[in-house]
C-alpha cells in the first residue's frame, strides 16, 4: 500500500537561502556551478581529514563492514526510527522492536499497540508504526515477502526511485541505505552535514 507522494525537488538541488540553485552532476565535478562545496572540495577535504584521524578511518571502516551485513530491510527500519529523535534512542527502539517481533512478518500482522510500545523510546511511534507497516503490506503484495534485498542488484536510481515510493522515505534516508548498507558512493546531507560542509 503505497500512498502517493508530492513530487520531491532533485536530491542535487541545492535549498539553502544564500545558494537556492539547481546543479547538474557534471557542474559540480567540473566546479563551474558557483554552488559550494564543489565535489573536488569535498573530497580534499575527506583526505585532510581522513589523515588527521586515521584511528577514525579505522573505526568507520570496521562500522561500514559491519552494517553492510544488516539486510536492507533492517537498514531501512533502522533509518525509519531515526528520523527525529537520537541515536541513542533510535537504537533502542530497534532493539525492542526486534525483542518483541523477530520477523519483519511478526511485525507486519502484529498489533499496531505492541508495535508502538516496542518503539516508543524513538518518539513518533504511532507515526513510525503506520509507516513500517505500510512498506511490510507492499513487500507482500508486490513481491511475496518482507526483504528489500533484490535492492542489491539494481543501480542506484532504481533504488532511490523504489525506496522514495513508500511514505515517510525522504531523500536522506534512502542515502543512508545507500551508503552504509549497500556500500555505494551516495552522502546523506542534513541541515548539520550542510552547515559543517559550507564552513570547511
Amino acid at each position: 500500500r503505497v500512498t502517493p507522494k508530492r513530487a520531491r525537488t532533485s536530491p542535487r538541488c541545492v535549498t539553502e537561502k544564500s545558494a537556492s540553485k539547481c546543479v547538474t552532476e557534471e557542474e559540480c565535478v567540473s566546479g563551474a556551478s558557483k554552488v559550494r562545496p564543489t565535489e573536488a572540495e569535498i573530497r580534499a577535504t575527506h583526505l585532510a581529514l581522513a589523515a588527521l584521524h586515521p584511528e577514525e578511518v579505522k573505526r568507520v571502516r570496521a562500522e561500514r563492514d559491519n552494517r553492510q551485513t544488516r539486510s536492507v530491510l533492517d537498514s531501512l527500519v533502522g533509518t525509519l526510527l531515526s528520523q527525529n529523535t537520537t541515536d541513542t534512542n533510535s537504537r533502542r527502539a530497534f532493539q525492542e522492536l526486534k525483542r518483541a517481533f523477530p520477523t519483519w512478518e511478526a511485525v507486519r500482522t502484529g498489533d499496531p499497540a505492541a508495535i508502538e510500545a516496542a518503539i516508543r523510546s524513538g518518539g513518533l511511534a504511532a507515526v513510525k508504526t503506520e509507516r513500517m507497516r505500510s512498506i511490510l503490506d507492499t513487500l507482500i503484495e508486490e513481491r511475496g515477502e518482507c526483504s528489500l534485498e533484490y535492492l542489491r542488484e539494481l543501480p542506484d536510481d532504481a533504488v532511490k526511485e523504489e525506496l522514495s515510493r513508500f511514505k515517510g522515505i525522504g531523500p536522506k534516508t534512502v542515502s543512508c541505505v545507500l551508503m552504509f548498507t549497500l556500500g555505494r558512493a551516495d552522502f546523506p546531507v542534513d541541515t548539520h552535514v550542510w552547515k559543517i560542509a559550507m564552513s570547511l
